[in-house]
């Protein structure tokens, strides 16, 4: 004989069907339409407020009368409308049938109470806009068939969890384990805030001794881990350590036998003491399950349980402990001949539990999960030079990634005007920057490695920085300053560096990273960097400042660009992945990613990077690239059998002493040319260098000239060219600058410096 539950109170059916709320009248409107369902009665009843029920038999023949599932072929279903606000999902369909089988996919009900079938895995908010109760009804039959043949749970579905989700939910940090393991003490607080009827605690190790100043209730850390479990039903929570024990028995799992290790090890070498056992300490029991599909470990689950019971009463109640010695402190005894898997004593059966959802903090392996990043990449050590705008924005995302283990290098002070770009906080100002994102990582992920915060330049012969630099095998420069790549690049012991910087206006970013090897150092990325600003069209206006500048102070340093924030964060993102992606390469690259002022759309316009060159010429290094070389064979073949040369375009660092050679413009149109010599005309080279200065921001000038010799002959400097390199020198060192040459020939170029 089939037992029901007698669940609310009967009502009068012809008053009630006038005054049910529109949503039971349409339920109950669908229900009589529908051939397979009966209307038994209406009932009304209290579950978190007012409920309405429609009590149905429910048969639509495609339950199969031997199943595996227990579904019979006909229901007896209650189905619920409640309306206080607030409920998560306000129709719920309730068996009435005892013995209904405990299967995935059902509500937590408290105990001797009618299940609760769960219809839906989205929101009620998302499911009322297409919600009617002739779907809803389609939607409960399904629910009815799949159950019965076990597959409501696809397979491509993760495990459900063992039990119903606890009313708590504890925060822990991410090195719990580390403090079960030693016997850690804690405190466990509210956090204020209603969460959809979810009360969370946060758990903050703390000491013993500020435990009872204070006296607070401190909780000691029990974590222990016990034998995998499969795929099952989801059950009610477990009131008592003995209900846990035994659920997870039936899965094949023992958690007496872990307790009993877990209780024995953490026993202190000096033993337990009568005088610790104090109202004002309960436990913290995380248990481990590995979940296992097709007999594999798909997750491990945490399982969270109060114990307001001390760990001496537990340790007592196991029969892990017995007998004080003389001094009056408690080791263990074991119990000779006690079965593996059995405490020596039951008292602990009754323990009661509090269920609470665990959550763990993350530590750097679940962020660089999350993050999609690949750890053998990223782990590796780094300096970041420079902690402004666009340096504390990566500094945050690399954080929350977990990408690299960083040093932060910055001489500069937090001033309130940084706060408009800057990551950071108002109580921060003041300090250095690199302090100021340091606390940052140090509040994201507080037990894994703090970033190193050195408060001088990159360039700064300090033993600190030295060593940071040394230890290092990749350094992002984001000072967006030339002193620090250019000085960076002359010292070989700097490892593989990256240049990343916005333009003045924000409308673009770019990416200079050298190879793996440093053939390519970043002055040589720096000139094929202007000549594609030269010779491309996004180069037009890429270094222009749309917004201006804006005086922030009363120095004459104390300047800084109008910048919206959101195009730092766009750049950030931009330049954070790329330079992730690239590093994966030994290759150089040069790219700029410019921002379509109306659309915000983005065009990445990538540099084919050339072979580089170093010439050492009169104390000077000059730099030139095939590119260059390739454009003046160009040049030189086109106007052949005769001359041809031009001006020569680079960058000068008078420090380093480096040349950078950049761009060749053709030869002026009033220009003379023969097959035997070359005079450079003077007609448009004045526009040339206004737009050269314009596009490049007054970084790349007029270096020298160049010319070239006809089919059969050498690079070398002839008496008339002696003559031209004597007269540059004398033109450039009204400036102070020296002069340069370059001669092309078929196979072979020169240079000449005065």
């Amino acid at each position: 004989m089939i037992e029901y539950f007698d669940w609310g109170s009967p009502l009068n059916r012809t008053d009630a069907e006038r005054s049910l709320s529109p949503l039971a009248q349409s339920l109950l409107k669908a229900c009589e339409n529908n051939p397979y369902i009966e209307v038994i009665e209406l009932r009304a009843g209290e579950d978190l407020g007012p409920v309405e029920a429609i009590i149905i038999d429910a048969c639509d023949g495609t339950v199969p009368r031997a199943n595996p599932g227990g579904i019979h072929r006909n229901e007896r279903l209650a189905i619920t409308v409640g309306h206080s606000d607030g409920l998560r999902m306000p129709v719920i369909v309730r068996p009435l049938r005892k013995d209904f089988p405990a299967l995935s996919h059902q509500h937590p009900t408290p105990p001797d109470a009618p299940r609760a079938l769960c219809l839906y895995n989205i929101a009620w908010s998302a499911v009322e806009r297409t919600w009617t109760a002739e779907r809803f009804l389609s939607r409960l039959f399904w629910w009815l068939r799949e159950s019965a043949a076990l597959k409501l749970h696809r397979e491509d579905q993760p495990l459900e969890q063992l039990f119903y989700m606890s009313p708590y939910q504890v925060l822990l940090p991410a090195n719990f384990s580390e403090l079960a393991g030693r016997n850690g003490s804690c405190v466990i607080k509210l956090v204020a805030g209603d969460f959809s009827g979810s009360t969370t605690l946060r758990v903050t190790p703390t000491s013993s001794a500020k435990i009872a100043k204070q006296e607070l209730r401190g909780y000691r850390l029990l974590s222990l881990a016990v034998d995998g479990v499969g795929s099952s039903a989801v059950l009610e929570f477990p009131q008592t350590l003995g209900q846990l024990h035994e659920r997870l028995g039936t899965w094949g799992s023992n958690l007496a036998i872990n307790l009993y290790e877990t209780l024995v090890n953490g026993i202190p070498t000096n033993g337990l003491s009568a005088l610790s056992e104090t109202k004002h300490e309960g436990l913290l029991i995380v248990v481990w399950i590995p979940r296992l599909r097709d007999g594999q470990v798909e997750r491990y689950d945490a399982l969270g349980y109060l114990v307001m019971s001390s760990f001496f009463e537990l340790a007592k109640a196991c029969g892990v402990i017995s007998h004080p010695d003389a001094d009056g402190r408690y080791f263990h005894s074991p119990l000779i001949g006690l079965p593996a898997g059995e405490m020596p004593a039951s008292d602990w059966l009754s323990t009661a539990l509090i269920p609470v959802e665990v959550r763990i903090a993350l530590d750097a392996e679940r962020a660089r999960k999350i993050s999609a990043l690949d750890p053998a990449t990223a782990d590796f050590k780094g300096v970041l030079a420079g902690a402004g705008a666009l340096g504390s924005m990566l500094a945050d995302i690399w954080t929350r990634q977990a990408w690299g283990e960083w040093v932060y290098v910055d001489p500069d002070q937090f001033l309130p005007h940084n706060l408009a770009r800057h990551v950071g906080f108002d109580d921060q100002l003041g300090y250095s920057k690199v302090d100021s994102v340091q606390a940052l990582a140090r509040s994201v992920y507080p037990n894994e490695h703090v970033p190193v915060a050195i408060s001088k330049s990159i360039v700064d012969q300090d033993e600190v920085v030295l060593a940071a630099i040394a230890n290092a095998s990749l350094l992002v420069d984001v000072t967006t300053t030339f002193s620090a790549p250019r000085e960076l690049a002359q010292r070989d012991n700097v490892p593989r560096t990256a240049s990343l910087f916005l333009t003045p206006s924000g409308g673009a970013c770019v990416l200079l990273l050298e190879d793996a090897d440093r053939a390519i150092r970043t002055p040589a990325l720096e000139g094929q960097y202007y000549r594609a600003i030269l010779g491309e069209d996004w180069g037009a206006h890429h270094l222009d400042n749309h917004y201006g500048d804006m005086w922030v102070g009363g120095g004459c340093r104390d300047i800084s660009v109008c910048l919206p924030v959101e195009r730092v964060h766009l750049h950030a993102g931009i330049l954070s992945r790329q330079l992730r992606q690239s590093l994966l390469a030994p290759c150089a690259r040069a790219c700029v990613w410019s921002i379509d002022e109306r659309s915000d759309s983005v065009t990445a316009s990538e540099i084919e990077l050339q072979p580089v060159h170093v010439a050492q010429v009169n104390g000077w290094s000059i730099i030139y690239d095939d590119g260059l070389i390739a454009l003046l064979c160009q040049l030189r073949e086109r106007a052949l059998p005769c001359e041809t040369g031009g001006i020569l375009l680079g960058v000068t660092d008078l420090k380093s002493k480096t040349i950078v050679l950049v761009d060749a413009p053709p030869a002026p149109i009033d220009s003379q040319s023969s097959p035997s010599h070359f005079v450079r005309g003077r007609e448009g080279q004045e526009e040339v260098l206004k737009e050269v200065h314009r596009r490049t921001a007054n970084v790349v000038d007029y270096v020298g000239e160049w010319h070239s010799h006809p089919q059969g002959c050498s690079a070398n400097a002839s008496t008339d060219d002696q003559k031209l390199l004597a007269s540059l020198s004398n033109l450039m060192s009204g400036e102070g600058l020296p002069a340069l040459m370059l001669i092309m020939a078929d196979k072979e170029v020169s240079l000449h410096l005065a």
